[in-house]
């Protein structure tokens, strides 16, 4: 933005008149005291510095000793008064051993080897049902249907000719082995060919038993029925075992390890709690950024029931101890992570820290930047970032912030109340917000007061009104200077934001 000799010079004006008048003086964020002189300034305003006593122009209130040397870069002063007035309350970097408690629910399911399906190996008819109700219980042997199966009839007759021919000469003994493997081969167990063995009778029908002892899960035929190979006529289930099944997110994948303990609570049995370990955690995640574990349990006493709801913990301790705050401490602006860090009682330093794991108790492991002992902001720390970043802009500073700035927010307010008395210079904007933003709709989250660049992708900022970016929120007074990405608060007034709209003036 160019901004004209014109245009600035009623701004020196008005700045000569305060520091004339009320002793007051504004600064470009470094110290020009005299070593023997005591200075004041504004807790809330530290760009107000007088050489006495007084009330800051801008807040109204009272002016406070400043201390000597040059702010730390980042940094921000507080008077004690400020500081109970925004609730800030700090805690110490601890070294902690840290536990991550994974909850998640399950279900309880059968194991997949504990199913099985019961078939016929050639064409038949259903002419009698021994079980024809599913949830029934049955026991491995117990006849389940009677069927006709004419080729099993053939058969019959084929293993009972070599049968007969092989007593008579040993020679035919390849022959009988053929006509039993073929009987085996149509679903004849070893000892319905052993009773074929002693009574050398044809059956007419052949008798379908249980493979297992379990419950009846479907029955899917009825007397008359046609059934063929591919035909199920049970499915049968043993659950004196069960599994529960449970899905667990990919961030909490680093806290799940086979053979690990976990407890699993049913609510429709009174909350019980049952213990086991994770037999099972499967090598894909699915579209939905989970994977599946399994958990195994006896069941012999017929408790857990396929189908119910389950809700798990699995409990995970990280190894040896590390620093680690408490997570409202650390502000994620989504481009890097600060915390406050207290140099003295008044004096607070922004500083970029590595994050690691969020542990129980809202703990937040701190992995760079932070050592045991220093004490951070906790409370309060939203108000002191926006008053960092004010002080830094009026000082003409640019410490990593996240969003570029080529000029204060302060300077284009005082500009815009001048600009009517010069019509000759370029005309003004009708707009008292003017946010730009960058022109790659990923980067829609950067937004600006007035014209600058991408710290993204290094491209110039564009007016957002020639944007599809319909995700901007103004604080009503424009002299506050914030634009945000998502509805909230003003940080300096705590008025709340409007959704902006080029052009458009709020209710204040």
């Amino acid at each position: 933005m160019k901004i004209s000799l014109l245009k600035i010079i009623p701004v020196l004006i008005v700045t000569a008149a305060l520091c004339l008048a009320g002793g007051v003086a504004a600064t470009d964020g470094h110290d020009y005291q005299a070593p023997d002189k005591q200075l004041y300034t504004c807790g809330m305003h530290p760009e107000i510095i007088s050489d006495q006593p007084g009330i800051c122009p801008i807040c109204n209130m009272k002016l406070t000793p400043k201390k000597d040397g040059a702010a730390v870069p980042g940094s921000v002063t507080i008077d004690p008064t400020t500081r109970r007035n925004m609730g800030l309350v700090t805690a110490s970097v601890e070294m902690r051993q840290l536990q991550k408690t994974v909850h998640t629910f399950g279900e309880v399911t059968i194991p997949e080897p504990n199913v099985q399906s019961v078939t016929l190996k050639t064409t038949g008819w259903v002419e009698r049902l021994m079980v024809a109700e599913e949830g029934q219980e049955v026991f491995r042997g117990q006849p389940l249907a009677e069927i006709y199966a004419p080729e099993l009839t053939t058969a019959q007759r084929e293993y009972l000719v070599a049968l007969t021919a092989a007593d008579s000469s040993a020679s035919l003994g390849d022959f009988l082995s053929l006509a039993r493997r073929r009987l085996e081969n149509l679903g004849l167990s070893d000892y319905q060919i052993e009773h074929l063995n002693i009574t050398r009778e044809v059956s007419r029908t052949i008798i379908i038993r249980s493979p297992l002892d379990g419950f009846i899960l479907s029955k899917k035929v009825d007397v008359g029925d046609r059934i063929g190979p591919m035909s199920e006529l049970y499915r049968i289930g043993n659950i004196d075992q069960v599994w529960v099944t449970a899905k667990v997110y990919e961030g909490d994948l680093p806290f799940i390890t086979m053979d690990q303990a976990a407890i699993v609570t049913v609510p429709s049995l009174a909350h019980e709690r049952f213990k086991s370990r994770i037999a099972f955690i499967s090598p894909t995640i699915d579209k939905n950024r989970q994977l599946d574990i399994r958990l195994e349990f006896d069941n012999t006493r017929l408790r857990l029931k396929p189908g119910m709801y389950a809700e798990v913990e699995i409990i995970s301790k990280l190894p040896g101890t590390r620093p680690a705050v408490p997570r409202s401490a650390v502000i994620n602006s989504g481009i890097r992570r600060v915390v406050y860090v207290a140099s003295d009682e008044d004096t607070f330093e922004a500083r970029t820290v590595a994050t690691g794991s969020v542990a129980d108790g809202d703990l937040m492991e701190i992995k760079d930047g932070l050592t045991e002992g220093e004490r951070v902001v906790v409370s309060g720390q939203f108000l002191l970032d926006s008053e960092t970043r004010l002080s830094e802009a009026i000082g003409g500073h640019d410490h990593g912030s996240d969003h570029s700035d080529p000029m204060p927010s302060a300077v284009p307010a005082m500009i815009a109340m001048d600009q009517a008395d010069h019509d000759h210079d370029e005309p003004a904007s009708d707009d008292p917000y003017d946010i730009h933003t960058c022109p790659m709709p990923e980067h829609f989250h950067v937004l600006n007061y007035g014209p600058g660049t991408c710290p993204d992708c290094g491209m110039a900022l564009v007016s957002v009104a020639e944007t599809d970016n319909d995700e901007v929120y103004v604080c009503p007074m424009p002299q506050c200077g914030v634009a945000e990405s998502e509805p909230g608060t003003c940080p300096k007034c705590n008025m709340f934001l409007k959704k902006y709209e080029p052009g458009a003036e709020y209710d204040q």
